[in-house]
């Protein structure tokens, strides 16, 4: 009896998990609006009811799908983050750490993007809301930096964090575009830029 209690739970797990898998890949792809569930049921080849067997409908996976984002993100950027003491190598950690996620993920930041150019007015403001949050987590390391030195005065902090955000997410758009650039090289490039523009 418990084996099989057990066994199906990791069966509705793994169901779970092809479905927001898919429905990443699909939302990351062809946009949150145009996305039906058919579609996602279709990609993570299973029924359209055993996607709302585990979910309400679209906007239940969109927050599922942004909770994961959240979570993710703590262990691959903020945890490593807060092992760094000095605002350098915090800023340094920072870049690399973007692009391992985003290595392993790239449909986080496109899914992202493509939310806020919709433009939908329940969804697009939520994502506005975490890359602004994330900015000001950047901004607090340059304000760090500034106050120990070893950055520079004359730069507004707040907005070279959204630079710095935009960089990186431009840098997996583009490498995705053009197979002649890797998401390595320019996220690199928009590294060494950025430690050169506010170096002291």
């Amino acid at each position: 009896m418990n084996t099989s209690v057990s066994l199906k739970t990791q069966q509705s797990t793994q169901t779970r998990k092809a479905i927001l898998d898919s429905c990443l890949k699909l939302f990351a792809k062809y946009g949150f609006s145009t996305t039906s569930i058919e579609d996602i049921a279709s990609a993570a080849g299973i029924t359209k009811g055993a996607v709302y067997w585990h979910f309400d409908g679209k906007q239940d996976l969109f927050q599922e799908i942004l909770e994961q984002i959240r979570t993710r993100w703590h262990h691959m950027v903020q945890q490593p983050l807060s092992e760094e003491k000095a605002p350098l190598a915090r800023l340094e950690t920072l870049f690399d750490c973007y692009l391992k996620l985003f290595v392993e993920a790239p449909e986080i930041c496109l899914f992202l993007q493509r939310v806020l150019l919709e433009r939908d007015k329940e969804f697009s403001p939520q994502v506005g809301r975490v890359f602004a949050q994330t900015a000001h987590f950047i901004a607090r390391i340059l304000d760090e930096g500034k106050m120990c030195r070893v950055f520079r005065q004359d730069f507004d902090s707040l907005v070279t964090a959204h630079m710095i955000l935009a960089s990186i997410s431009g840098a997996t758009q583009q490498s995705l575009t053009n197979r002649s650039l890797t998401i390595e090289g320019l996220v690199r490039e928009a590294k060494a830029m950025v430690l050169a523009r506010i170096g002291s």
